[in-house]
């Protein structure tokens, strides 16, 4: 494998400092507040530079969703799997812990670009989150620990999991996010369970 020339480096490092930066940002005002130019001055870039990485501030968003996703494979890779139940609070957990790091103003800006983007990549099955969560239900209707559809379980979890989130931005994280959305999460399992 050919190593990386310091120019490609310097390429990825400055993109993820402008990533970095626009996130920060994202999370103390509106992203409509957020002007590129305060996404460059922060990262110490210039705006061409901005425009090489990418080419909205809209990208960004969605470079987000990509960076989740590889930061939950990575936690799942190193995961020693138990049972369903704690497999999918473990995922769910994650996601949670991962939003509440961020504060609520940086989860909305989030909901607001899958609202008025074309492409929900929130709600996109082919997402590591979304398929992992798929197939540990499905695992588990097999094993009858759980009744029912697969698709239908799995779409009531991550609907779920996004309405929690939703509810705590609509009450701007005045209360503790993780404990409540297990308890949604476990809320929803509890109906599917064989009994």
């Amino acid at each position: 494998m050919k190593e990386m020339t310091s120019r490609k480096k310097q390429a990825i490092a400055t993109k993820e400092r402008i990533f970095q930066c626009a996130t920060e940002l994202f999370a103390q005002k509106s992203f409509e507040e957020v002007k590129i130019s305060d996404i460059c001055h922060a990262a110490n870039v210039s705006t061409g530079a901005f425009y090489h990485h990418f080419s909205t501030k809209e990208n960004i968003l969605n470079e987000g969703y990509r960076d989740f996703d590889a930061q939950v494979k990575a936690a799942w890779e190193a995961y020693v799997q138990t049972n369903t139940y704690d497999n999918i609070r473990f995922l769910i957990n994650f996601q949670l812990h991962a939003i509440s790091l961020n504060g609520y103003i940086y989860a909305m800006q989030f909901f607001k670009n899958q609202l008025s983007n074309s492409d929900k990549y929130i709600i996109n099955p082919n997402r590591f989150f979304n398929q992992k969560i798929r197939e540990i239900v499905t695992a588990a209707v097999l094993k009858n620990e759980l009744c029912g559809d697969t698709h239908e379980i799995t779409e009531h979890i991550l609907r779920v999991s996004r309405g929690t989130i939703y509810d705590w931005c609509l009450h701007e994280g005045t209360y503790e996010l993780i404990p409540r959305g297990i308890k949604d999460t476990d809320n929803v399992l509890f109906y599917y369970q064989k009994r």
